[in-house]
């Protein structure tokens, strides 16, 4: 608990010193310290900002916005972006958004395929020194290296209109740049290591490779307020076709639908959730596995702030996923300063989900669930930092600092 007031203590003083002017028109920004800590990443630092541009004013949420972020861990990680979105520049009726991003880790999560991979802190346990003390597994027995650059640029095009109610087609193209290699773990071998010797991981996987795609999908929209809906619905079913004849090296298929819902209880008060089903076909290297379909960003998943938030990150891998979750959100006090409309929020969610390795059966037993609750302050309904806390019975607590909201 202290450390968490410690971040908000932060977070006020940021948002105080970047936003003095006027943001409804021209330029308005903020940004967060990222921070944190873990025994495979080391001590992790950088930042995450937002910029917007409202023009004239009258764009709503924003004329466009950029999101880079900039992150390094003293255990080696990387993971820099940048994501450009804007619903007006390319002209009415049309939204365009991308994203760039370089993710390296020396550490990154691999627990099996499937939804009853078992995971033993005691294979992973180190002396105050950091070596291991079951010295048949290592420390990083359930980790590998990965190296990847990604790219993903989504067009929509508005073909109806209703009030609020929009339908958008989407078309889109990206791809994933990803090398992969078996961490060092003092000459232990590694959980992955042990499925490639197995069968169960393809031994040119490891390898990487490059993997792009076409994305074609519609959107349905009729939420009040993109950052922070008080109702209305945003629906979207996609399909990713990967194929060498895109310079893929793997055939294969992602069809992703998202369903989410908003709905006001009373003032204030609001009823969130997300249901997510998604299905891969053919010839899937297992780390394209890992990332979720959709048409503002991406996502990963089974596990983390992302998905289920308290269990760990990356924690379950299959072709098929599904994932839901709910939440409650209660704006407590709202209050202009300095000319700024500014808010603060709670939220108390429930998440769950599950994978399928293979072929979706329709039994949804023995699903993973995190639990938590989170404090938002938001500053003109677009910029939204917040501190979350999770918590499973594998995993604990775990502490979340990001912009927005998870949907």
């Amino acid at each position: 608990m202290v450390k968490l007031v410690r971040y908000f203590i932060v977070v006020l003083f940021i948002i105080n010193i970047c936003n003095a002017g006027k943001v409804k028109t021209g330029w308005g920004f903020g940004g967060v310290p990222a921070i944190n800590y873990n025994a495979d990443d080391g001590f992790g630092y950088g930042v995450v900002m937002n910029f917007f541009n409202y023009k004239e004013g009258g764009y709503k949420p924003y004329y466009y916005q950029i999101k880079p972020i900039i992150f390094f861990t003293t255990g080696g990680k990387q993971d820099h972006s940048i994501f450009f979105d804007s619903p007006f520049i390319l002209g009415k009726g049309f939204r365009i958004n991308f994203l760039v991003k370089y993710l390296k880790e020396n550490y990154y999560p691999y627990y099996g395929i499937g939804n009853d991979t078992e995971y033993n802190k005691e294979f992973i346990r180190t002396d105050d020194d950091g070596n291991p003390l079951d010295t048949l597994h290592g420390k990083h027995y359930y980790r590998f290296r990965t190296e990847q650059v990604r790219s993903i640029t989504n067009l929509q095009k508005l073909v109806y209109q209703k009030m609020d109610r929009k339908i958008f087609l989407l078309l889109g193209y990206g791809f994933f740049n990803v090398r992969n290699n078996y961490c060092k773990n003092d000459g232990i071998r590694t959980k992955l290591q042990g499925d490639v010797e197995s069968g169960i991981i393809k031994l040119y996987d490891i390898e990487g490779g490059f993997n792009s795609f076409l994305k074609l999908g519609i959107v349905w929209d009729s939420r009040d307020n993109e950052p922070s809906p008080f109702g209305g619905v945003w629906t979207e079913a996609l399909v990713e076709v990967y194929s060498k004849s895109l310079g893929s090296y793997r055939n294969f298929n992602r069809l992703t639908f998202t369903d989410r819902r908003y709905i006001l209880v009373f003032k204030k008060l609001v009823y969130a959730q997300r249901i997510l089903f998604e299905s891969l076909s053919g010839d899937v290297p297992f780390y394209m596995m890992y990332p979720l379909g959709g048409s503002f960003r991406s996502d990963e998943g089974l596990g983390g702030y992302r998905t289920i938030r308290g269990v760990y990150k990356n924690r379950y891998v299959g072709k098929k996923k599904f994932i839901g979750n709910f939440e409650v959100r209660y704006r407590f006090w709202e209050k202009q300063i300095f000319g700024q409309d500014v808010y603060t929020a709670l939220n108390v969610f429930y998440d769950i989900g599950k994978v399928w390795a293979e072929e979706f059966e329709f039994d949804f037993s023995n699903l993973h669930s995190g639990y938590g609750a989170g404090l938002r302050i938001g500053l003109n309904e677009n910029f939204i930092v917040y501190a979350e806390m999770g918590f499973s019975k594998e995993a604990g607590g775990q502490l979340y600092l990001d912009l927005g909201y998870l949907f």
